[in-house]
């Protein structure tokens, strides 16, 4: 603790100089502060130096520094996040190999030793297939602009539909051929849905804008008599969509952010309900964050039953800011969901509990889906 005493000499000599004492504590306070309550990092500063014989680093890491700061915080939730770079030969495969466009086309890309981009993989019969497109064409144009930059091959990703016109090369010769995005809106939107005579089945496993559109579009398109919502393994998304699907099955509600600074957000839905209809929700171990403020509003609104395990308890939520230039997410305040208190680390009980490995949901042993199958029929 040797620098730590010297410093407070050093400033209690400063002090007893009189003139621009009060100025002099309260530049430091904040240094003093911090010591006291992280009086390991001095410890380990002085057995480091004295007992290792370690030297400090010339230069710093600041990643690695402003990382180890908001682990002090002790928070899952806060977490540093490194800026990404988005001009790397790296970044630019992964972005389109991990696209749904490319799985649901078929093919993936890679750079040769020129870094020029070119299909190292096009699997027979799938769209990329089908559309003329093989293994070893080198990608030189899209849409008429030349690829001069890694990130530009991103563009090959897109809505599905979306046509582009490809300038490819092929034995040293180049050929131009339009290529259809193909994406499999299950897979894009995490929606599934299907019908168990006038019951509706409807999976979401997050809550995003694509997600939420899709719910909608299939609750309007179809005619039913009551639905199922399975929301198991649904880590979350945004408040705002669980209570817009909320909306068209429950009447007033609030659903409250509650802000650590203070100001609370608030998040209504109408008194007009759209499908009055008997409501059954899967949830599990997984079900998380949005996902159990839409369980919590139609439990609470809707008179739903759930059925399967305790869910996960989130309730609390992030923000993102910006700190050097990095991201930094940090858990900004909690939520209450109508007259519930807020279950963080505790979860929402399921009316009835029924166990089950999650690899089975979706399959002939999917003990869940029958349980809610068994209820809807008594209605």
């Amino acid at each position: 603790m040797r620098n730590k005493k010297t410093f407070l000499l050093i400033l209690a000599f400063a002090c007893s100089a009189g003139i621009g004492a009060g100025g002099t504590y309260l530049a430091n306070y904040k240094k003093i502060n911090f010591m006291d309550r992280y009086p390991l990092l001095t410890e380990l500063d002085d057995f480091a130096k004295n007992d290792l014989g370690m030297l400090p680093p010339e230069k710093v890491d600041e990643d690695a520094v402003i990382d180890a700061y908001f682990r002090l915080y002790d928070d899952k939730y806060t977490v540093f996040i490194p800026v990404e770079d988005d001009d790397t030969i790296d970044y630019a495969v992964n972005k389109v190999n991990n696209s749904e466009t490319a799985k649901n086309s078929g093919f993936k890309v890679h750079f040769n030793e020129n870094e020029e981009p070119y299909f190292s993989c096009v699997i027979s019969g799938m769209p990329a297939d089908k559309q003329g497109i093989q293994v070893g064409d080198i990608i030189k144009k899209i849409d008429g602009k030349a690829i001069e930059k890694y990130k530009n091959i991103v563009k090959l990703t897109g809505e599905n539909g979306k046509k582009q016109t490809l300038t490819l090369e092929r034995d040293g010769k180049e050929l131009e051929l339009e290529f259809v995005c193909v994406t499999d809106m299950e897979e894009l939107t995490g929606v599934k849905s299907k019908m168990y005579g006038n019951t509706l089945y409807i999976s979401i496993n997050s809550m995003v804008d694509e997600s939420v559109s899709r719910f909608k579009e299939l609750t309007d398109k179809n005619n039913f008599d009551s639905i199922i919502i399975d929301l198991r393994e649904n880590n979350g998304g945004y408040t705002q969509l669980s209570v817009g699907i909320a909306d068209d099955f429950i009447g007033k509600s609030e659903t409250v952010m509650h802000s650590i600074d203070g100001e609370n957000e608030v998040y209504s839905t109408s008194e007009n309900i759209k499908y009055d209809v008997p409501i059954v929700v899967l949830v599990n171990e997984n079900t998380a964050s949005a996902a159990e403020i839409l369980t919590a509003l139609l439990k609470q609104y809707g008179d739903a039953v759930l059925v399967g395990t305790t869910t996960f308890g989130k309730g609390i939520y992030q923000d993102m800011a910006i700190f050097k230039g990095r991201n930094i997410k940090y858990t900004h305040g909690y939520y209450t969901v109508g007259d519930w208190e807020c279950y963080h680390d505790i979860g929402i009980e399921p009316d009835i509990e029924v166990d089950m490995d999650s690899g089975y949901i979706g399959t002939e042993h999917d003990v869940q889906l029958d349980e809610a199958l068994k209820l809807v029929v008594k209605y």
